[in-house]
């Protein structure tokens, strides 16, 4: 067997409690988020904010995640991530 090879018996062992997710966000504490990445004020989050944002956060391509972002986010398809849907967005559970 290779040495990074799991196994079975080794699983439990030191393993400490599972890591539970942070408490969701307020939605004051969203509407700051939102505020923060919005360069212009306009209430809408452009490609460019959003990958600007995808920067500051040391997120790597950050162009891709926020095409991407605009892609899942945009519900109404204009090209703009309004607050609404941000804070939409940020309520989803990612694991479903």
């Amino acid at each position: 067997m290779f040495p990074w090879t799991i196994h079975p018996k080794n699983i439990d062992k030191g393993c400490s409690k599972p890591v539970t997710l942070a408490a969701p966000h307020s939605e004051e504490q969203l509407n700051k988020i939102f505020d923060r990445f919005d360069s212009n004020g306009d209430g809408h989050l452009s490609w460019e904010e959003l990958r600007s944002a995808y920067t500051i956060l040391g997120m790597s391509f950050p162009g891709l995640r926020a095409l991407k972002a605009l892609r899942v986010a945009d519900e109404n398809r204009d090209g703009y991530i309004s607050r609404k849907e941000f804070i939409k967005l940020t309520r989803k559970n990612p694991r479903k």
